[in-house]
């Protein structure tokens, strides 16, 4: 009953969302017909502009209603927002996505290796362009405009629906918290329509689900999903700012297997002790002294 709940919010939602951002967009600058074309490289501040009442409205939203309709006062609970993050815990998360990043890469290398139909290819190209047209800017302004649109937003509005309700639900549902997060780690990697990224982004998908795990708090979620997308947007702006030619930006670094080891070595490393601080604090708590 709970999963359908969502499930028609969804389709109500996405419906909605997208009669709603056409109705909004002379508000914010853009005419209708402009708006009805929907996202393009060629206005990149439209699709900025859709980009965020999207992913409000077709991601934030919908677990957040469904959770109140489910358990009222107690959603904020359920969805594990309610909960404030340890600040050890807050920073070290920070610092293993940081520190994860050359495995991350590599694994995207790793993943590019595989055999795809030519439209999954076509499909992934033009999404890497759009993606890199709009983080690609040496503009102060327009990065802190990316770091909301590209990296808060959807860091706030995709753990709430896979974290906070999906892996929460499942969880419930099957009572093996384990299958609960790979699960909703697949679902939330193919949910992007990105075929060459699937395999690092079910990783992260996997790690997020992790930490929401371990501490109870949705907040630790969104900090390692902000970090990993708010990386990606400060490294183009910075390259803008060094002057490196976009064509050359959208080719991505080669990774060693040796610094991916490396940085996975070290950055499980923090992992783990992130999980020991959470589960001292939760001993804390059911026998506080």
């Amino acid at each position: 009953m709970q999963l359908f709940l969502l499930l028609f919010i969804l389709f109500v939602a996405l419906l909605l969302t997208v009669t709603v951002s056409v109705a909004l967009a002379p508000i914010f600058g853009f005419s209708l017909s402009e708006a009805q074309a929907g996202t393009s490289i060629r206005n990149l501040a439209l699709t900025r502009y859709l980009m965020a009442v999207q992913s409000i409205g077709g991601f934030m939203l919908p677990p957040a209603l469904a959770a109140f309709l489910i358990c009222r006062k107690r959603a904020c609970i359920f969805l594990g927002v309610a909960r404030r993050p340890m600040a050890q815990s807050a920073a070290l998360t920070a610092l293993a996505l940081v520190i994860a990043i050359p495995f991350i890469s590599f694994s995207a290398s790793v993943n590019a290796q595989l055999p795809l139909p030519e439209w999954a290819t076509r499909t992934d190209r033009e999404a890497t362009e759009l993606s890199v047209a709009l983080i690609f800017t040496p503009s102060v302004p327009v990065m802190l405009l990316n770091m909301l649109v590209m990296a808060l937003i959807p860091a706030v509005s995709e753990e709430l629906l896979f974290r906070g309700y999906l892996q929460r639900l499942l969880c419930s549902w099957t009572k093996k918290p384990h299958f609960a997060i790979f699960i909703s780690a697949v679902i939330f990697s193919a949910i992007h329509f990105q075929f060459e990224g699937f395999i690092p982004r079910f990783l992260l998908g996997a790690l997020f689900g992790y930490l929401f795990y371990w501490s109870g708090s949705l907040w630790l979620s969104v900090i390692a999903h902000f970090t990993n997308n708010a990386a990606t947007v400060i490294a183009y702006f910075y390259a803008a700012r060094q002057g490196v030619d976009v064509e050359s930006a959208e080719v991505e670094t080669t990774v060693s297997a040796l610094l991916a080891l490396a940085s996975v070595f070290v950055a499980t490393n923090l992992i783990a002790r992130i999980q020991q601080h959470e589960k001292f604090r939760r001993k804390r708590h059911l026998h506080p002294a």
